[in-house]
């Protein structure tokens, strides 16, 4: 309808009414509503609509999946705004208007997150309709319409369960429509609410143009009406419009002339003979509106919140069939899916329904001889593809894909890629920057000298920037595993422990407290906490000290027990909370009596207890260290380690499924397949604000967790099918035993948990999230890289000798790269040094350089920050977290460069004593010290702090002395890095410091009974 002559015919009719009745827009559609089916009649329309439906491949040039969907948001706000303005100026509006108006800020985060989270390509996918009237459509579509139409937009899951195994009696539904069945329903109820609004506002405008022409009715002409009315026929609201008149003529008869009225009336019957009918069915239309809106409001709250599996495991003949193996059944969403998308691929290659896959699937899985067969991750993934992929018919070629194929050279490739950048790197800066070594009387060591130097740090530069591609194209490799929905069961128990030195009574009281959150967090039943514990190092077997600390440990063990633990039965069997202590024994490397062999000691005696029921390694407590029978697993934690609610479920899950189960070699040697040892991914938590320090804030990267987030990339796990262990993480028991029970030199080992990850295989579960804190001071940062640094340089035998231990390829590699990294920082200054110091290699080239070993990787990762994963973030938010990460790879690698001097001295001190220790003198191979101890003695004031750092200002000074001797070629860049590293007790102690106490005053009552709440309403939820 044009508005100039809606506008010339009714000069009172608002915009947006006018808008509403614009005859362009055609006829409003009906609502989508058919006869009401019941579940015997549900059953007989689905088999006849699978009969009835034909249906071809997806092609990329289908139709639009969504019809309409961009203009039923504009509608359905046109109509809400509409409706709005009758209500807030008084008129009546019908229940069916209530509806909308009241529910649409639900009806609008439908839309929002129908439109921002559509997966078009997915959708693309579906085989689609060939016939009308929704040809070109996917046949999914045609099947939400169906239900839509038949329950009047009522969702119930049985009915339809019924309908869609109806359908599949005739027709198959592959498991990608059955899981856009929830997306297409609610698309469809929009469609059918977009209907429905359009009908309630067009109807209630078309009554209100009536109200306006019957207000001047006597200045209206017959002639105008009709116009009028041809107008409002091309809405389909033109009956609606003479049955309003019809009404106001009626009750406004008396105040208008018979004969006019005459005419009026004439020309009603004339254009309406059937008003009594209308009149009469306009009511039921109502009602039936009505009850329409409510029910799509309210299935679109239902369809949230369905038991979507559930309902596809009982409507799909794949799901049902597959639900016989009882391995299938126990596995959780996740792996479900996974099972499914392999039936699925492979259903596409070889031409086949899914069923038939499954069923060909299925018959491997019970003819298979051990527990691993009998999972479908082992055909689907593991060694037995092949024969599943010739049972099915498919070349030999299908059993591995090109994925497959570039795995199993994955390790050559990698290495060749970091190879090839690394000298194409040096080779370039030789050949580019190096203007000392062009001559033909260069001496050829000097040549040498200067590529070896840059070897690491180009080296360093290329491994970040080629592993975080790696990152970023790989996708996260998910372990399968078992939901476990009833609890952690007895043939799977589990004992989480906290391996920890008794120092002092706070610290007994830090650990048991640390203890009893583990198990608060994750109350299962099947389950000890145990506190693995030594005393401090000593000059003599026993201290004065030592009862008195391991008698208040015991007793403070003993009340959680009293307050915590369940029956006595229970508590008799296994306590929940126990504490097993050891004796301190000699050390020769360390001229002292320490427990033995510290944590590697601590773990390796308790693996033995549970494996072989041998507790002589720990003193008898009484019931405290009572080791619960048929334990299989040890979770074992720092004590700042953090167990979020729910992850030690998760971990067993992983480790019980049968696919991740250790086989050893026949040997019994070495973990073959399957994982030994499994590492959650470890986040940094929130920092408390009284410990937050700039080092923290720059090296932690952003606290917390997200609990709806995937999986993240771990480049070893995601190409090599192996992680690293870290030292936190799930441990086999009977596999840890096999193959590291007495294996390891006793006195010689300092890290062991990569020796450990090794043998017995270890996975990183990068989608299982462990909390851990990060240093807040630098100097404690400094010991642990100090610590860290020596114990890799102390594997350098196992590296030279791996076939006594029969590491494997990428073991020895990361071996070798431990100590590649540890000569990055002295290399670098070296590097620095001698471009400062002479001709030979441009200095900024080199700082350069320099540069990129410590910053490539992070300034990547920050970079990639810049690209938002989904639309419906918060831009401004989202930015400004990109611009703060951007920040902090930037300061870092600053950082780095302002304490390379001290980095390379710790780094030079660390090899050479680890190298000492090891051929010579063969003491002091465990020195080790705790975090606490650590913490307590890093400085915090400035003096104390250049008193601890004297040594490099002292080297810096004389570097620059010496540099300007040697008459550098760029005093001014010698003068800015030296002091720069001669500021080095400056920046440990700037970024080293807390942040001030706040004087903010406390809350005010109510605010903090308000915070309360909501901390309670988050918990429960």
């Amino acid at each position: 309808m044009a508005q100039s002559e809606l506008l010339h015919l009714v000069p009172d009719a608002r915009l947006v009414l006018r808008d509403i009745l614009r005859g362009s827009r055609g006829p409003v559609q009906p609502p989508i509503r058919s006869e009401i089916f019941g579940l015997e009649r549900f059953a007989q329309h689905g088999r006849s609509l699978g009969e009835a439906h034909r249906a071809a491949k997806a092609t990329s040039r289908g139709a639009n999946f969504f019809p309409r969907l961009r203009g039923n948001i504009q509608v359905l706000r046109e109509a809400h705004r509409y409706i709005g303005i009758q209500a807030s100026t008084g008129y009546d509006i019908s229940p069916a208007a209530e509806w909308l108006l009241d529910n649409f800020h639900l009806i609008e985060a439908q839309l929002k997150e129908i439109h921002d989270g559509l997966p078009r390509g997915y959708f693309r996918t579906l085989p689609t309709l060939l016939d009308e009237p929704l040809a070109g459509l996917p046949r999914v579509y045609g099947i939400a319409w169906a239900f839509v139409a038949h329950t009047d937009g009522a969702f119930d899951d049985d009915l339809l369960v019924r309908f869609l195994s109806a359908y599949q009696e005739t027709r198959e539904l592959n498991l990608s429509e059955m899981w856009a069945l929830p997306t297409t329903l609610r698309v469809v109820l929009i469609e059918n609410l977009r209907r429905l609004a359009e009908r309630v506002a067009t109807n209630k405008a078309a009554r209100e143009v009536a109200n306006l022409c019957s207000d001047k009715l006597a200045t209206t002409s017959l002639h105008e009406l009709q116009r009028l009315l041809t107008l409002l026929n091309q809405r389909g609201v033109g009956p609606v419009f003479l049955a309003q008149m019809a009404q106001r003529l009626q009750e406004d008869g008396s105040g208008t002339q018979a004969k006019d009225m005459a005419a009026y009336r004439e020309w009603l019957r004339e254009a309406l003979p059937d008003l009594a009918a209308v009149q009469t069915q306009q009511p039921l239309d109502q009602a039936a509106d009505n009850l329409s809106v409510s029910n799509a409001v309210t299935s679109l709250r239902a369809i949230g919140d369905a038991d979507w599996p559930d309902i596809i495991a009982r409507s799909s003949p794949l799901m049902r069939m597959m639900l016989t193996s009882s391995v299938f059944e126990a596995e959780d969403i996740g792996t479900r899916d996974q099972t499914l998308h392999g039936i699925e691929a492979l259903a596409k290659r070889s031409g086949r329904g899914e069923v038939s896959v499954g069923q060909t699937l299925l018959t491997l899985m019970r003819a298979a001889g051990d527990s691993q067969s009998a999972g479908a991750s082992h055909w689907l993934r593991g060694t037995g593809r092949p024969k599943l992929v010739r049972a099915l018919g498919l070349h030999a070629s299908a059993a591995f894909p090109w994925r497959s194929v570039m795995r199993q050279s994955a390790l050559p490739v990698y290495l060749g890629t970091l190879l090839l950048g690394t000298t194409g790197l040096v080779g370039w800066m030789l050949w580019r920057y190096t203007a000392g070594l062009t001559g033909p009387d260069a001496p050829l060591w000097l040549s040498l000298l200067a590529g070896t130097l840059m070897v690491f740090p180009a080296s360093e530069a290329v491994v970040a920037v080629i592993n975080r591609l790696i990152s970023e194209s790989a996708r996260p490799q998910h372990l399968p595993r078992l939901a476990l929905g009833q609890g952690i069961p007895p043939e799977h128990r589990v004992m989480v422990v906290i391996p920890a030195m008794l120092t002092s009574t706070a610290s007994c009281k830090s650990l048991t407290h640390r203890l009893l959150l583990h198990y608060l967090a994750n109350p299962e039943s099947n389950t000890q906490f145990a506190l693995l514990t030594d005393w401090a190092d000593a000059e003599a077997q026993q201290v004065s000290s030592d009862r008195d600390l391991l008698d208040h440990a015991a007793m403070l063990v003993r009340a959680l027990n009293t307050r915590y633990s369940g029956t006595p039965m229970q508590h008799a069997a296994a306590p929940r909370f126990i504490l097993l202590h050891r004796e301190r024994t000699f050390s020769k490397t360390e001229q002292r009596w320490i427990g033995w062999e510290r944590k590697r000691g601590k773990l390796e005696q308790l693996v033995a207890a549970l494996a072989q029921g041998d507790t002589a390694a720990f003193l008898d407590l009484g019931d405290i260290s009572h080791i619960a029978a048929g334990t299989q697993y040890i979770v074992t934690l720092d004590s700042d380690t953090h167990l979020p609610p729910g992850r030690l479920r998760e971990l067993v899950g992983v480790a019980a499924h049968p696919h991740n189960q250790p086989r050893l070699d026949p040997g019994g040697q070495f973990v073959a397949s399957g994982y030994g040892i499994l590492q959650p991914r470890i986040a940094t938590p929130l920092p408390e604000p009284k410990n937050f320090t700039l080092f923290h804030w720059l090296f932690a990267g952003q606290g917390g967790i997200d609990p709806y987030s995937a999986a993240s990339s771990e480049v070893y796990q995601d190409v090599f099918r192996e992680g690293t262990f870290t030292g936190k993480g799930l441990i086999n028991v009977q596999a840890v035993h096999a193959v590291l029970s007495g294996r390891l030199p006793e006195d010689r080992v300092l890290s062991h948990d990569l020796l450990e990850g090794s043998m017995a295989r270890c996975a990183a579960v990068t989608n299982i999230t462990l909390l851990e804190d990060a240093p807040f001071h630098a100097d404690v940062a400094a010991s642990r890289v100090h610590r860290w640094t020596r114990g890799d340089w102390q594997l350098l035998p196992f590296l030279l000798n791996p076939g006594r231990y029969r590491f494997r390829a990428i073991n020895r590699w990361k071996m070798f790269d431990n100590l590649r990294r540890s000569l990055v920082a002295p290399m670098s200054l070296g590097l620095l040094l001698m471009a400062l110091g002479s001709t030979v290699v441009s200095p900024w080239a080199a700082l350069v350089l320099v540069l990129a070993a410590f910053s490539a990787g992070p300034l990547m990762g920050s970079m990639a920050g810049f690209s938002p994963s989904r639309d419906d973030l918060a831009k401004r938010h989202f930015y400004y977290l990109a611009v703060v990460d951007l920040m902090r790879a930037v300061w870092g690698g600053m950082w780095h460069l302002a304490q390379l001097l001290a980095q390379a001295l710790m780094a030079i001190d660390a090899i050479v004593r680890a190298l000492y220790r090891v051929a010579v003198s063969r003491r002091h191979l465990l020195q080790w010290i705790t975090a606490e101890a650590a913490q307590a003695q890093a400085a915090t004031g400035f003096a104390d702090v250049l008193r601890q750092h004297w040594r490099e200002p002292a080297v810096a000074l004389m570097l620059l002395a010496l540099l300007l001797v040697a008459a550098t070629p760029v005093p001014g860049l010698a003068w800015l890095l030296c002091l720069l590293w001669a500021g080095s007790p400056v920046w440990v102690w700037w970024t080293s410091r807390t942040a001030p106490e706040s004087d903010q005053a406390a809350l005010p009552v109510p605010d903090q009974a308000y915070l309360e709440g909501v901390a309670r309403d988050t918990w429960r939820f």
